[in-house]
């Protein structure tokens, strides 16, 4: 299950975290409930990683 980040008041830690452990993101902004959120998949957080040139 990802960890769900509200881009409008984002927890850096949490997504360090998140991402250095190999979990999974959703960012959403509570700001806007009209726009879908984004689930970060394997690619996009092995890229966030550094591991993708």
């Amino acid at each position: 299950m990802p960890i769900r980040i509200d881009m409008n008041a984002p927890d850096g830690q949490l997504i360090r975290e998140t991402t250095e452990s190999g979990g999974h993101l959703e960012l959403h902004d509570s700001t806007r409930p009209d726009v879908a959120p984004i689930v970060m998949d394997d690619f996009l957080m092995a890229v966030m990683r550094g591991e993708v040139d």
